[in-house]
């Protein structure tokens, strides 16, 4: 068991320590974990396509220093232990230079340990406050997060909804809950009330008694939070078969493709920060007509991440080559970089955007109301 345990380690660390050459000898290889099984599977088609087309694109324009991409697709299973497993895999077995992670917090938050022993560059989607706080140098994140997403919800509902009492509910995971944290804490900041804080587990289908209770704690507003598609899509219809009993401010989820074909019409008129909005810069307006003449669909507005994801690190390679640690050096040195979802300037500790658009759900998809940022 002790001489087992031994030689994991030292494998782990030799992969840490050496940093160079992580690709194929006539390719570069980058992996991702996607929920393609599982809880959050629906998810996963907008990503699947969204790997395949920067693929494509990147490779016809000649790849990267000389040589073609591959991405390495791998199921992370919807869960903890598969994301684990599935870094691990990409890492040792398919000997992947860098890797894009999970969009949930909580699956990142589990890797951590591990992307920090291989001394890899993570791109990660997830927005929980605290994943960039651990002192890991490897991870990088490519949405918003979600103590910037609290800050311009409350200041939206001071500033345009003009009430003052907030309710929450929210999935009783790593999300949910820094979600949540988050909302009291800006609340406090702008002289709003968090009046109640109700919770709820995924795989839940019926949030009345949950929503009923923040009416009578006497919230005017709720902003709702979700690991979960469906259990955010059911909140929403829910909310209307209640007679919408108060305003309601939504997270980046409101505007995904899988929540609003499962919501439809009750989701029409809602406001909420989201990740994108098609069109709204020239990068995404690009984006948007590649994806459509490609699949034939439109994408989703959340899932496009990736796709900057992958083209920051595709930067970052061609500066610094198959080394990681350079990788991660050019990384950090990003600024100004005009993504789908906006212009990334990486802090040291991984933060990469600090703003978005507010969207109204009109017609079953997202318009633009304003471009907002907290450094506004």
């Amino acid at each position: 068991m002790r001489l087992t345990r031994t030689l994991l380690i030292l494998t782990v660390a030799t992969v840490a320590l050496s940093g160079m050459a992580w690709a194929a000898d006539s390719e570069i290889r980058i992996g991702i974990g996607i929920s393609t099984t599982g809880t959050f599977s629906a998810e996963a088609p907008y990503y699947q396509n969204e790997a395949r087309l920067f693929e494509k694109q990147i490779n016809q324009a000649g790849g990267i220093n000389g040589k073609q991409v591959r991405v390495i697709i791998t199921d992370n299973q919807s869960t903890n232990p598969g994301a684990l497993n599935a870094l691990n895999r990409s890492v040792e077995y398919e000997k992947v230079l860098a890797f894009i992670g999970p969009v949930k917090s909580t699956q990142i938050l589990a890797m951590s340990d591990a992307v920090k022993n291989f001394g890899i560059p993570m791109m990660v989607g997830g927005t929980n406050v605290t994943i960039t706080k651990h002192g890991n140098p490897w991870l990088f994140r490519c949405r918003v997060n979600d103590g910037i997403v609290a800050a311009i919800l409350v200041r939206y509902i001071k500033d345009e909804l003009k009430v003052s009492k907030i309710g929450v509910i929210y999935s009783n995971e790593a999300f949910g809950a820094g979600a949540a944290d988050a909302v009291d804490q800006y609340a406090k900041q702008f002289g709003l009330t968090l009046v109640a804080r109700e919770r709820f587990n995924l795989g839940d289908r019926d949030f009345t008694a949950q929503l009923l209770a923040l009416k009578k704690a006497g919230a005017e507003v709720i902003i709702p939070y979700s690991a979960g598609t469906d259990e955010f899509a059911r909140i929403i219809v829910q909310y209307r078969q209640l007679g919408s009993p108060y305003k309601y401010v939504a997270p980046p989820a409101i505007a995904q493709k899988p929540v609003l074909d499962l919501a439809r019409e009750a989701a029409e008129g809602l406001v909420g920060f989201v990740d994108s909005v098609p069109g709204m810069n020239e990068t995404n307006r690009k984006f948007v007509e590649a994806y459509q003449k490609e699949f034939n669909a439109e994408p989703d507005t959340q899932a496009p991440w990736t796709v900057d994801a992958l083209n920051l690190l595709a930067n970052a390679i061609r500066k610094g080559g198959e080394d990681r640690a350079k990788i991660r050096e050019a990384l950090l040195a990003t600024k100004g970089y005009e993504g789908v979802l906006g212009v990334y300037n990486f802090t040291p500790d991984g933060e990469g955007l600090y703003g978005g658009p507010i969207a109204v759900i009109k017609g079953g998809k997202p318009q633009l109301v304003k471009m907002v940022s907290v450094k506004d």
